[in-house]
């Protein structure tokens, strides 16, 4: 009978795993996420990574990033600009504390990420990461070895970071997603050798485009169908973002979204997008940087029945989808 009962307990659909990656700019490229995600079939990665961020700021957005966004677990990846801005053990230790008390209170699991290595410029301050590491082990949360596994890799020969010595490289990536696997308790998850990319959920396909307002307006089609070189941005251009679009310093766009009945949708922004207008309507308007990766805000907005002009200001690349749901 207890056979039985477990088998069809198993045989039940179950939760969904939903994991916000909460951190910087090496989280915010959401190259983690997609290669986690990937590597676990049914789980939902969430990105919540703004870079250049401590973990300071990390405590101050996790009302607004990361609990709205329902996570049955999060992953905190902390350290690399803490130590570029001299910020103590102590600091630290208060700040990721805060947040792991923060999550306990809602239920929802934490795992620790050891910061990422750096290259041999940043060899001092790479030193410096053992206290944070030191730091982390006393939380009491699990543990992502992220920082030795990737010493082990770079000791192996392999090319883990990019010509800052800060960033990584997709093998850096790679390092990092198998101490995440490992941090979860499965070891038996592969890593997947390269990504498999599709564009994102309603990202609008056409527009017309021109420099900082002025000239004529030209077609531009998403994804772009042209590779560009970085590796990484051709992985953000291969999700639906607009890139590399040009030497001026801000551009204008605007699209068409036909809706057969008027209804409720999100706009979802990302990458360097400054504002949006609806319908003649302006609907948001940037008041600071909020991160890179797709969905970094997510506007409520009414489509009208039939044709609906999009209008964007943005820098040199951009994202922006339309979807019914706020979380995708």
């Amino acid at each position: 009978m207890r056979v039985l009962l477990l088998a069809l307990l198993a045989a039940l659909p179950q939760p969904e795993e939903r994991i916000v990656f909460l951190g910087d700019s090496i989280t915010d490229g959401h190259t983690l996420a997609l290669l986690v995600q990937q590597a676990l079939k049914g789980t939902r990665a969430i990105n919540a990574g703004v870079a250049a961020d401590t973990v300071a700021q990390m405590r101050k957005r996790l009302e607004r990033d990361v609990l709205p966004r329902r996570p049955t677990r999060v992953v905190l990846s902390a350290g690399t600009n803490d130590i570029f801005h001299k910020v103590t053990p102590e600091e630290y230790e208060r700040d990721v504390s805060a947040i792991a008390t923060r999550l306990k209170e809602e239920g929802i699991a934490l795992l620790l990420l050891t910061p990422t290595i750096f290259g041999p410029k940043h060899a001092e301050a790479e030193k410096k990461l053992g206290d944070y590491i030191g730091v982390l082990r006393k939380i009491g949360a699990p543990v992502g070895e992220v920082h030795a596994l990737m010493k082990e890799a770079r000791a192996a020969g392999e090319d883990l970071l990019e010509p800052d010595q800060v960033h990584l490289t997709f093998a850096g990536y790679r390092a990092m997603a198998r101490a995440v696997l490992d941090g979860l308790g499965r070891k038996e998850a592969e890593v997947p050798r390269e990504l498999t990319l599709e564009p994102m959920p309603g990202i609008i396909r056409d527009w017309k485009i021109r420099p900082g307002g002025l000239g004529a307006w030209r077609p531009l089609t998403l994804p772009q169908p042209e590779p560009v070189k970085h590796w990484w941005m051709d992985q953000e251009r291969r999700r639906g973002f607009a890139v590399e679009l040009g030497s001026a310093k801000r551009y204008q766009a605007t699209a068409q979204v036909d809706a057969p009945a008027a209804r409720g949708v999100f706009l979802n922004t990302g990458a360097s997008i400054e504002s949006v207008t609806l319908n003649g309507r302006l609907l948001w308007k940037s008041e600071g940087w909020t991160g890179w990766h797709a969905g970094k805000e997510r506007i409520a907005a009414r489509l009208e029945a039939g044709p609906n002009t999009i209008e964007i200001e943005s820098g040199p690349s951009f994202f922006l989808s339309v979807t019914d749901d706020a979380s995708w």
